[in-house]
């Protein structure tokens, strides 16, 4: 098959969407498939086996590390199926194409964007507003589409509440297991030079303020048993270090940017991930910390409770109540660290092999049907 990704951000920026891209699309190559990304990117290349098609772009103000890319004309390749990433700029690019060569369009809503307008204003009338506008764009554009892919199930209820679509396929990315394995605790400490003693709570991804980071750092406060370790780069990253401070919490690392190589390593390291946002539509970083063997404690909220099983490969915890990680964390610490090959063995269900099986049967399925007339539902 020939696919074209056509998507609002892609590497060197790092994110779920990116990730999402480089393994199924990786895998899809590996399997002797075309794949061509259109995306914001400094002109032409190649990445993982795909070829990337680069598009001129603009710096969005309010969220600095998003790129807005101009769609110009130019030479589009031949392609079987169209799958989007994003509905905005490279989105309505791929539809535009979709529509004029009367082939297939897909798309995966990666990202609930109503939750994403405080980076616009923090007036909250104007945020009702904004999210009634987002909400009012997003059924319109993806009505467009043979299908929609849902990176959960609490993901396609939101979709189908709020747009009213009904051909929605639920497909979680894939996790490399094969790249993301564990290390013994103690051996990854010993090359981390993480003392043996030390109970370790890791939050590991990009610092943004949809995370909701700054809760586990006001539930460790006053627990001194804890060292948190905070991994990764991000605008709130300025903000969460002023409040550590302020707060007075000792038992807070900074550890900046973490390389690919080391990721498995702090995994392994840590006794338990926590996860608290409240905007995941997947949480894939929880399947790569699983995927390692670390048990994961996160917020009972969107797609978490779907791949967290409470007590089995970690616990969920009240959003409303987050010092409920600190308490979750201690008081169950000895069977956290028996929790290690059942998380394992969750993250395996969700191997990048599996799901991008899935996916390309939902390209076959769809592409078996008939193009369907856009915009007629």
């Amino acid at each position: 098959m020939r696919i074209g990704f056509f998507t609002e951000t892609f590497y060197p920026q790092s994110n779920g969407v990116v990730t999402s891209i480089e393994s199924f699309g990786g895998e899809l190559v590996r399997r002797g498939h075309r794949v061509h990304v259109f995306c914001p990117f400094q002109g032409d290349g190649e990445r993982l086996g795909m070829k990337v098609h680069g598009f001129p772009s603009v710096t969005f103000k309010p969220y600095p590390e998003f790129k807005v890319a101009l769609p110009v004309l130019k030479r589009i390749p031949e392609l079987d199926i169209v799958h989007t990433h994003g509905p905005f700029t490279m989105g309505s690019l791929g539809l535009a194409v979709a529509k004029k060569r009367k082939i297939h369009a897909i798309s995966t809503f990666h990202t609930l964007l109503p939750e994403y307008v405080d980076y616009v204003t923090k007036i909250d009338y104007l945020k009702g507003v904004l999210e009634k506008v987002m909400w009012s764009y997003l059924k319109r554009h993806y009505r467009w589409y043979d299908l929609v892919i849902s990176p959960s199930n609490a993901i396609k209820r939101i979709l189908e509440e709020k747009t009213g679509l009904e051909r929605i396929e639920v497909l979680p990315t894939g996790v490399d297991v094969k790249k993301l394995k564990p290390t013994p605790r103690k051996k990854a400490r010993e090359k981390l030079g993480i003392p043996e003693e030390e109970n370790v709570l890791l939050f590991l991804g990009r610092l943004s303020y949809e995370k909701s980071i700054d809760d586990v750092i006001r539930a460790v406060r006053g627990h001194e048993s804890i060292t948190l370790y905070i991994a990764g780069r991000g605008p709130a990253e300025p903000d969460l270090k002023t409040l550590a401070r302020k707060l007075r919490v000792k038992n807070v690392k900074f550890l900046g940017f973490v390389p690919e190589e080391e990721k498995a390593l702090y995994y392994s390291a840590a006794d338990a991930f926590v996860m608290p946002s409240r905007t995941d539509t997947q949480g894939l970083v929880v399947l790569e910390a699983m995927a390692c063997g670390c048990p994961v404690i996160a917020a009972d909220a969107l797609a978490l409770p779907e791949f967290v099983d409470h007590g089995k490969n970690g616990y969920l915890y009240d959003p409303e109540k987050p010092e409920e990680i600190a308490s979750l964390f201690l008081e169950n610490i000895t069977m956290l660290r028996r929790m290690r090959k059942t998380a394992r063995m969750t993250a395996e269900e969700y191997s990048v092999e599996a799901q991008t099986s899935k996916l390309e049967k939902v390209y076959e399925e769809v592409l078996a049907s008939p193009v369907r007339i856009r915009g007629g539902r």
